[in-house]
């Protein structure tokens, strides 16, 4: 038996959140046994109640970001001593930051979501670099760091020069996201209040500036200001939704949602999934979406490459912020069929994007540590 210790901020809902999710949901639970720490507090939007309902063992230290800082690593220490883990997995900043203020182990590993650079786009200049700086600090104190996409793992080895880096890719749950029929899709637009007739496009995460939602909003706005047979709909929140609500005012055909615990209900009531993104790691709206049936229209960044090259038939990627591009390719996305269009992209999460396929990977992986590592089961 495996003793594997997670460590998180918290379990707020969104990407990373759901990743661990998936990790645990297909782990093989006569072989592991299965702790989590998260940091801070619960948010509204937790997680817990699902990750207490998979027979974890949770535990909450409960600090501010400022308890966290002074007395973080201490706490975990305590709980270390008392849990005696084999093995410690942490996700993102903070987490990585206390993991790295412990003894150094092979058998401490860590999964990293995003490209490090992508602080100081997303966080401005200054508080960006000083994310990137302590995070990229942090990930070379740790024994193993696994990139969610060959993206990522490739700027970790090749631009951050970080040694023992492997790629995962981010897997979506196919018992929870798969495709309507004809009739269930019907049915869940009128319970939503969605069109009945029509294309319904989909854009689902954050609205915030590194999705970069007015890039869309604008060019739909250009393309089909008085089109009723093609629709836009936005589900997420973020510090740009009231913006793009005001921005869509008047358009009838734009859709801005706010926030939704029915996320899966949306994407199978819709037909394709577009993204403006300037940065992801891989996507999860991408894959649920696709896991959902809908072909893509993305961003030509690396990690949407990443998927589209596996199959050019599951949609397109067009230049990033070029609107002309965008156009010429969503027309041509819009006379595709459909149909054979559903059938590959179901297929390609499959064989590429499933949540038991990553999680059975990050199991070999639980289980090349404990039985290869060259230090003893302490780990601080």
């Amino acid at each position: 038996m495996i003793k594997i210790l997670y460590i998180v901020s918290t379990l707020e809902k969104g990407g990373p959140t759901t990743q661990l999710f998936n990790i645990i949901k297909y782990m093989d639970r006569e072989k592991h046994e299965l702790h989590l720490i998260t940091l801070s507090p619960e948010p509204q939007n937790s997680s817990w109640a699902e990750y207490e309902s998979l027979g974890v063992h949770l535990h909450s230290l409960k600090l501010s970001r400022l308890q966290g800082v002074l007395c973080a690593t201490r706490k975990v220490k305590f709980l270390l001593a008392k849990i005696k883990p084999d093995i410690i997995h942490t996700h993102l900043l903070r987490a990585d930051m206390v993991l790295s203020k412990l003894k150094k182990s092979t058998r401490n590993i860590t999964t990293v979501h995003i490209f490090p650079r992508d602080y100081i786009s997303s966080c401005g200049r200054m508080v960006g670099y000083m994310m990137y700086a302590c995070h990229v600090s942090a990930i070379r104190k740790i024994g193993l760091c696994v990139g969610v996409s060959d993206a990522v793992a490739g700027e970790l080895k090749n631009k951050l020069k970080i040694e023992n880096v492997i790629a995962i890719q981010n897997g979506v749950d196919t018992e929870k996201y798969f495709p309507s029929t004809g009739s269930e899709k019907k049915s869940l637009r009128n319970q939503l209040k969605l069109p009945i007739a029509g294309n319904i496009f989909i854009c689902s995460g954050t609205l915030t500036k590194r999705k970069n939602p007015f890039f869309i909003i604008n060019a739909w706005k250009k393309k089909f200001a008085l089109d009723n047979d093609n629709h836009l709909v936005f589900i997420g929140m973020g510090n740009l939704h009231g913006k793009c609500v005001e921005e869509t005012k008047g358009c009838n055909n734009i859709h801005v949602i706010g926030y939704v615990d029915n996320v899966v209900d949306y994407l199978r009531a819709s037909d394709y999934c577009v993204s403006a993104s300037y940065c992801e790691g891989l996507p999860y709206a991408v894959l649920e979406a696709m896991a959902c049936g809908l072909p893509v229209l993305l961003s030509d960044i690396e990690p949407h490459k990443e998927i589209t090259v596996l199959d050019s038939r599951i949609g397109f990627c067009y230049e990033l912020d070029n609107e002309e591009n965008f156009y010429h390719l969503l027309d041509k996305l819009i006379n595709c069929n459909i149909e054979d269009m559903v059938k590959i992209t179901l297929r390609v999460i499959k064989k590429y994007f499933s949540a038991k396929k990553m999680s059975e990977a990050y199991q070999r992986e639980y289980k090349n540590i404990f039985y290869c590592g060259e230090e003893t089961k302490k780990v601080c």
